[in-house]
């Protein structure tokens, strides 16, 4: 059997019950013992994270975790993943649209083109979207509205910046929008109840 190519697929079904998303920064902070003045700065590094909770399950839907965890190899592997309470944006957009431009690592101005024309929210704030795809997945918030102009181009502002460049041309999904993802330790688990019902919680976090 050759080695799982990843990342991998994540099962879909069940949906989580309970899931907690955060985005974790690198800050450097100092305080002077004296004055309590602080000074603050600000490093490169920004990381999705989160813990996921699945509802009880037969062994016939367990399975399909199980061997997806198995897959896994402890938090070697990778799968995609996506905030399962926003797969679908609350703006307008519809059509299928792309990078306009090539734009460099730590941009927060994002130009798109394809889109759907004179829409004046194309996306709102808080819908993520997706750069590129498998390997190179990156899940970004768009944290301003967003309008579009008459020949269909755009600016989507993100959190957190970009943590790798971006071609021109380059894919742009907002439709259950994902990223690269890991567990966060190796040790991947279940139970199960007296009437083998099943229960599965993880957490994982961002690769960049």
């Amino acid at each position: 059997m050759a080695n799982p190519t990843y990342p991998l697929t994540m099962p879909t079904t069940p949906n989580f019950v309970r899931s907690e998303w955060s985005i974790s920064r690198a800050v450097g902070l100092s305080k002077s013992p004296f004055s309590f003045t602080q000074q603050a700065f600000e490093y490169t590094g920004a990381v999705w994270t989160a813990s996921v909770t699945l509802p009880p399950m037969t062994r016939a839907q367990a399975v399909e975790w199980q061997a997806f965890f198995m897959q896994l190899h402890g938090s070697f592997g990778t799968f995609l993943m996506g905030d399962p309470d926003a797969k679908n944006v609350r703006g307008t957009v519809a059509n299928t649209i792309a990078v306009n431009g090539n734009h460099v690592l730590g941009a927060y101005d994002i130009a798109v083109d394809g889109a759907d024309t004179s829409e004046s929210q194309l996306f709102k704030k808080g819908d993520y979207v997706q750069f590129n795809s498998g390997a190179t997945s990156k899940l970004h918030m768009i944290i301003a509205d967003v309008a579009s102009n008459g020949s269909g181009e755009a600016t989507l502002t993100i959190e957190p910046p970009l943590s790798s460049a971006l071609s021109n041309d380059a894919t742009v999904s907002y439709v259950s929008p994902k990223a690269v993802m890991r567990m966060s330790n190796n040790e991947l688990s279940w139970n199960a109840s007296h009437i083998s019902l099943y229960g599965v919680s993880f957490s994982c976090e961002e690769v960049l």
